[in-house]
């Protein structure tokens, strides 16, 4: 260690040799070279060395920054690193950035074609694009590479039937065996080729893995309707209803086998509920209107026959069964006169003028 000099001399005079050390240096090469970066010491540890496992600790403590950046650094050495890029592209789908994610698995697809999980999360992509030729090629490429699983299968059914391709779809789906939605869509395959058994039994199987599985309930609530075993209908549209209490079809079919059961006053309610949803077809609301007035006068209750015919017919003017039965109701109220003019304004729709005519003249 060079010590400080003590007195100004001693310092011009160190400075002086200093310089002229130098001089002679730079005649004979050059300027002198850098000092040396500073080595540890022989018992220094060395530094540390980045793991996926470290990486992983950080995303179980929602930390995906820092995960990101350690399996950045990893696959920077090794790209071909198929574990850290698995990793990597869950962090990114964990931290919600879908598009790195899917860069991600698309690398390891590279990297090993028959990865399961690359598969499977690239085309879970592809099927929420609608690229369903896609889908199945790469379902098909799994297949073929014996590495498929019941999710490949699923997307492998689903591509089928939006391709149009049912016994395809059908033998795909099958092999889903402990999957909900595969049970689910065998079932509606099976309900629409009419082939009513094997649907109820593919339905009933949803419904062991998910109690709550809306389609396999609504369907359910179908085949026992048909065979008339309504109080079993009555139970599936019910659970139907409180699963997806939007959905008008399940509040439509719950409303019409609670008529079809005499519960008039509840078909009532849930006829009504389901005009106030979405989604029904105009003809569908026409004939619920007219549904809901009759069995309004039915019950008796005529003050509401009239302001339920009088809403059907702010959408469907002219519709002779809401003016019927508002005619109905008025003629049992010894109004005849107000019957009368109902009777008359039923009588100008086609299909009801036979039976307005006849009220009609009936009247004296």
């Amino acid at each position: 260690m060079v010590r400080r000099a003590k007195c100004s001399r001693c310092g011009n005079l160190l400075v002086t040799l200093a310089g002229a050390a130098a001089l002679l240096l730079a005649g004979c090469a050059g300027a002198p070279p850098p000092p040396a970066a500073p080595q540890p010491a022989p018992d220094a540890p060395p530094a540390p060395v980045a793991v996926p496992m470290d990486a992983e600790l950080a995303a179980r403590d929602g930390d995906y920054a820092r995960a990101i950046e350690i399996l950045t650094q990893i696959l920077a050495v090794n790209p071909h690193d198929i574990e850290a890029l698995r990793l990597l592209a869950r962090v990114h789908a964990a931290a919600g950035d879908c598009a790195a994610s899917s860069a991600a698995w698309e690398r390891v697809a590279l990297l090993d074609p028959h990865d399961p999980d690359a598969a499977y999360e690239i085309g879970s992509s592809l099927a929420a694009d609608g690229a369903w030729e896609q889908v199945r090629a790469r379902m098909l490429q799994v297949e073929a590479g014996g590495t498929a699983d019941d999710r490949h299968y699923l997307l492998a059914g689903r591509a089928a039937l939006q391709l149009g391709l049912r016994a395809e779809a059908e033998t795909m789906l099958r092999k889903a065996v402990d999957i909900e939605l595969a049970r689910s869509l065998l079932g509606t395959l099976y309900y629409e080729r009419g082939e009513l058994g094997a649907a109820e039994e593919a339905f009933r199987r949803a419904l062991a893995l998910n109690a709550r599985n809306f389609t396999a309930n609504l369907h359910l609530g179908y085949l026992s309707y048909r065979r008339g075993d309504l109080r079993e209908a009555i139970e599936y549209y019910r659970a139907a209803h409180a699963i997806d209490g939007t959905n008008p079809l399940a509040c439509l079919s719950l409303a019409a086998a609670l008529e079809k059961s005499g519960d008039r006053s509840s078909a009532v309610e849930y006829y009504t509920a389901g005009l106030r949803l979405p989604g029904t077809p105009a003809a569908e609301r026409r004939k619920v209107h007219l549904t809901i007035v009759r069995l309004l006068y039915e019950l008796g209750r005529d003050e509401q026959v009239a302001r339920a015919a009088e809403r059907g017919l702010t959408e469907f003017p002219g519709h002779g069964g809401l003016y019927f039965y508002w005619g109905e109701a008025l003629l049992r109220g010894n109004d005849p006169a107000g019957a009368r003019e109902k009777y008359k304004q039923a009588a100008e729709d086609s299909s009801w003028r036979k039976a307005a005519l006849a009220r009609f003249h009936s009247i004296r």
